[in-house]
């Protein structure tokens, strides 16, 4: 029921924002769900995170992140220690886990 409490608020006080707003902003937002799910491939626990980069406009359903080969999930992920798997090496001068 915390986590509920935290995600409530959290939807509260992001929602106000706009697309624009908070796709220009640096600073990634967000709350953990205190839920999980399975990943389809590995078996591995994930955990389920709302965070205020992800835009309803933009297609639909879940996302999941792959915060090793998207720079905004990247983010996101170090903002918050979030596990980063490299399922491909980056070219020298793309993005790097040490950045």
């Amino acid at each position: 029921l915390e986590q509920k409490a935290m995600v409530d608020s959290y939807v509260q006080e992001t929602s106000s924002r706009s697309d624009l707003d908070r796709t220009s902003s640096k600073e990634k937002t967000g709350v953990f769900t205190g839920g999980y799910v399975i990943h389809p491939l590995s078996g591995e626990r994930v955990p389920v995170w709302v965070g205020d980069y992800v835009l309803g406009s933009y297609g639909t359903g879940a996302v999941m992140a792959v915060p090793a080969h998207d720079s905004r999930d990247f983010e996101f992920a170090k903002a918050f220690d979030l596990d980063i798997k490299w399922v491909v090496k980056p070219k020298k001068g793309e993005l790097d886990k040490e950045e």
